[in-house]
């Protein structure tokens, strides 16, 4: 068990197997850590050792193993805020370049955490929720076949990758939209955890960008955090553990996740057969491969940098080709982070006195937050922001 993981956070895969296998692991976990060190894949294989009728052997063949190679086991739900697209794109060119059972296998779980927004728990209430619903329907019933299908030729493969596509694209439209865990979904986990007709099946619910949450949301959590039913397991995943409410926080294991190190991220890329090809992080690996211009996005940093620094405001028809370029690649957090490590510089030359940097860097990170928590619109939030940055003396 773990040993897939542990070359990348071997302290850690050590930990959790030795708390499985003395049946002391906690059923309410909470993963804290940066994006891209792996807590989501190390909260699906301690739910696979649990279910595992094999104690969790590496490459088991028990049919919760199987289920669990394609995460198609229905005890296990995700509520999971991340940036899909650029992920499952990544691996959909993997799979179209390297046509092997790596890269299909990776393809089908990444996109099955999607699906797994769609769980036949969260019933839809909407004509809209309806019609996606549908979709990630189609969605599945691609992957079914792509997993029973036996060798393909590289045209085949592509045309696979070109198929599996086309339908998702109402999904990742829909998951652009949707930047916070709502009191609807956590109802909805609490309906499903409660339920008796799982007979002795264990449930795995996975909650992504737990700091994301509304006071209502974190109130029902909190109610099922507190004395959670047999054989249920939660895993709350956050990269600010330390914004999550106090009174969640004492009710949960923590574990800290520390960023991937070269080795480790060398190790982790070397499957994908990139040759040449270097990447300082996971993180540059999935962006670029979901086509993110990331050099772009500095250079956009840039000019809302100089302006600011400067005092000097964009023409309208700049800033508006600006936000225009931001909306197109929807990076928004990527500007405003590069605009951050630029205030960093500036404090390091001394360019920029440390009152200055401090109030813009908080005007900054409250507009993301507050634009995220309340599913505002980005281009309005950049620009307002960009208004009052240069209001800031």
């Amino acid at each position: 068990m773990f040993e897939l993981l542990e070359p990348f956070q071997n302290s850690l895969a050590s930990q959790m197997r030795s708390q499985i296998q003395s049946g002391t692991f906690s059923q309410v976990n909470l993963f804290g850590g940066p994006r891209y060190s792996l807590r989501m894949s190390f909260a699906l294989e301690a739910a696979r050792v649990l279910s595992c009728s094999e104690q969790g052997r590496v490459h088991c063949n028990c049919e919760s193993c199987r289920k669990f190679t394609t995460l198609s086991d229905s005890g296990v739900l995700i509520v999971s805020q991340r940036d899909h697209k650029s992920m499952i794109e990544t691996h959909l060119a993997a799979f179209s370049r390297l046509n092997n059972d790596f890269s299909r296998k990776a393809l089908i779980r990444s996109i099955r955490i999607l699906l797994l927004q769609y769980h036949p728990s969260f019933s839809p209430a909407t004509p809209s929720q309806n019609s996606l619903y549908d979709a990630a329907s189609v969605v599945n019933e691609l992957l079914i076949s792509l997993s029973q299908e036996g060798e393909l030729s590289q045209k085949e493969a592509k045309k696979w990758a070109d198929e599996i596509r086309s339908s998702l694209k109402n999904l990742y439209a829909a998951n652009r939209r949707n930047t916070t865990i709502t009191i609807g979904q956590v109802r909805a986990v609490d309906e499903w955890v409660n339920r008796t007709s799982m007979g002795s099946h264990k449930r795995f619910i996975i909650l992504e960008a737990m700091e994301q949450t509304n006071v209502s949301a974190r109130n029902s959590l909190l109610k099922m955090l507190e004395e959670p039913p047999e054989d249920t397991y939660f895993f709350l995943i956050s990269e600010f553990p330390n914004r999550i409410m106090s009174t969640i926080l004492s009710r949960v294991r923590r574990y800290v996740f520390p960023p991937l190190g070269k080795e480790a991220v060398l190790k982790y890329l070397e499957p994908y057969y990139l040759h040449d090809r270097q990447y300082e992080s996971l993180e540059q690996f999935y962006l670029e491969g979901g086509g993110m211009d990331l050099q772009k996005n500095r250079q956009i940093a840039g000019m809302l940098y100089s302006s600011v620094q400067s005092r000097r405001y964009l023409s309208l028809t700049d800033l508006q080709q600006l936000l225009a370029n931001v909306e197109e690649m929807d990076s928004y957090e990527y500007v405003l982070r590069a605009f951050l490590d630029l205030l960093t510089v500036a404090l390091e030359e001394r360019t920029l006195s440390a009152d200055l940097a401090y109030r813009l860097s908080s005007l900054v990170n409250n507009s993301f937050s507050e634009s995220q928590l309340f599913n505002q619109n980005g281009r309005l939030m950049l620009e307002a922001l960009y208004y009052r940055m240069m209001e800031e003396r």
